[in-house]
């Protein structure tokens, strides 16, 4: 089955935006058309996110859907290897690229130019028409 890292980016714009390529990921994780990975990081950054946006209530809500429907990748797994990315990526970022190198995870779901130089990187746009189905006109 394929892997994929979603990042905050992605889990947010899917959310907020019903007619995204992001929000198609997320129907594709959710019906398990590819196994989904995110990092303790990216957790904190949606549960800090609709903390602000909606409420605390409704940040609990998401992060349980999301533990219910990702492998959460420790931050105590990937400490090796955020040591060696370190400096190789903006330090919000590090954490992500650590966990998919870590578990030789080759797609990163993400809309962060940051990540750009990095192979396993896509936009949602990229992996929703990698999965053969149509995209949205929006990169996210």
């Amino acid at each position: 089955m394929r892997r994929a890292f979603l990042d905050s980016s992605t889990i947010i714009f899917g959310l907020e935006f019903k007619e995204s390529n992001s929000a198609i990921v997320l129907d594709l994780l959710f019906d398990k058309q590819f196994e989904g990975f995110a990092s303790e990081k990216v957790l904190e950054e949606v549960r800090r996110y609709f903390s602000k946006r909606r409420s605390k209530n409704y940040a609990y809500l998401v992060v349980k859907m999301l533990k219910n429907n990702l492998k959460i990748i420790l931050r105590s797994e990937i400490a090796e290897s955020i040591e060696e990315w370190k400096g190789k990526i903006k330090e919000k970022d590090l954490e992500h690229i650590a966990a998919v190198k870590k578990r030789e995870i080759k797609v990163l779901v993400a809309y962060d130019q940051d990540f750009k130089a990095f192979a396993e990187y896509s936009t949602p746009r990229e992996f929703v028409e990698s999965m053969g189905l149509k995209p949205y006109d929006t990169p996210f």
